[in-house]
């Protein structure tokens, strides 16, 4: 536990200083690191042993400030489906890794360079708040099993913890925004990272593991800290669209 309390406080520090100096290259940066790490677990919860992909998805990276991250990804997928293709690979997972979490990891980026730094924290503190939300909610109150992928979740806990981000989300999202499309967005975005957490919860336990790494003391791997955000940020760049 104590372990655990010292990581979320330095990874609350860390994120401080981010929004804090919002510096464009630094965001790059740390992005592309979130997305190494992140890419590399990925490989282990599909089943892929062929590390040198990362070095593939780093290149895709390295494309993203000069075109558009929504064409970038579809670029990315059709690419690692003709090299399959070529060498008639029957391996069909390799596609996956390019899929998730390389396209939602590419989305944020899109969602800082449109709306700026002060969405990405709507959007993780919208998250955090649900998480939360859905922990407490669910040990004082949880009764039912929400889903065979995470026994541990309950319907009570996943209902709270939209509730309690939801209505964190519309307070923070005021301060960037205005009108009725700030419930609606928070809420969506606390919707989409139940299944973003559920996700990763099924592939860990298609792979039987606890953690998708060790990174975090405590915390385990770097999808297991952004899980959610990789299904939040689509729901709330979709939501900003209409």
């Amino acid at each position: 536990m104590r372990s655990r309390i010292i990581t979320g406080v330095l990874l609350f520090a860390l994120f401080l200083i981010v929004v804090y100096k919002n510096n464009p290259y630094l965001n790059y940066i740390l992005l592309g690191i979130v997305y190494c790490f992140a890419f590399k677990e990925s490989l282990d919860l599909y089943g892929i042993s062929n590390k040198k992909l990362t070095y593939a998805a780093l290149i895709i990276y390295g494309f993203l400030p000069f075109t558009d991250p929504i064409f970038l990804s579809i670029v990315a997928v059709m690419f690692v489906a003709s090299v399959l293709a070529y060498q008639k690979n029957e391996n069909l997972k390799i596609v996956a890794p390019f899929i998730y979490p390389t396209i939602p990891i590419l989305m944020m980026w899109m969602l800082l360079l449109r709306y700026g730094i002060e969405y990405l924290v709507w959007l993780i503190l919208s998250v955090v708040a649900s998480d939360s939300g859905a922990f407490f909610v669910g040990k004082a109150f949880g009764k039912h099993p929400f889903s065979p992928s995470s026994p541990n979740k309950t319907i009570e806990g996943a209902v709270g913890g939209v509730v309690v981000g939801t209505i964190v989300g519309t307070i923070v999202g005021s301060y960037v925004r205005e009108g009725f499309q700030i419930l609606f967005s928070s809420f969506l975005v606390c919707v989409f990272a139940v299944w973003g957490d559920l996700f990763e919860s099924y592939l860990k336990r298609l792979c039987g593991v606890k953690d998708s790494g060790s990174l975090f003391p405590g915390h385990g791997g770097m999808l297991d800290r952004i899980d959610g955000y990789l299904f939040g940020v689509v729901a709330l760049l979709w939501s900003l669209s209409w």
